[in-house]
């Protein structure tokens, strides 16, 4: 059909390659990189986020980890203030986790993320350690009229 909306990807980035290990109900952040949309993004507003993780004991089935956003630079070189365990800044999405001890890859769709950001994953109730070793990617994505 014509004039459909279609679906066009950006290159992906890797924002951690290897991280820490994040203790239940803490913080740890993806360091390795930032996410910017104009820099990174092709100026496409949406990401789609990918976890690899893993636990040595199984964590509790259906516990998340939520997956937070620091904007940069929204006032000038002003940023806003990192996230807290018992404050996010702003929240993208959950990773919902299974009960198991090989890695999951788990994915978050994300609508209008903030323009230039710093990500962060905590770890909230999952009863368990996340392994050092997670990875956390981003792909940016759009729409597009159809051909």
């Amino acid at each position: 059909m014509a004039n459909e909306l279609e679906l066009v990807f950006g290159t992906q980035k890797t924002l951690e390659a290897s991280g820490a290990s994040i203790a239940n109900n803490a913080i740890g952040q993806a360091d390795d990189a930032s996410f910017g949309v104009v820099a990174d993004g092709g100026n496409f507003p949406h990401a789609r986020f990918v976890l690899a993780a893993a636990f040595a004991t199984a964590p509790a089935e259906n516990s998340v980890i939520a997956l937070y956003a620091r904007p940069l630079n929204i006032d000038g070189t002003n940023d806003s203030d990192a996230p807290e365990v018992s404050r996010g800044v702003v929240f993208i999405g959950s990773f919902v986790l299974n009960n198991v001890t090989t890695t999951q890859y788990l994915e978050i769709k994300a609508y209008d993320v903030p323009w230039e950001a710093e990500y962060y994953l905590h770890n909230s109730g999952s009863g368990q350690s996340l392994s050092s070793g997670w990875t956390l990617k981003v792909t940016p994505f759009s729409f597009a009229p159809g051909a």
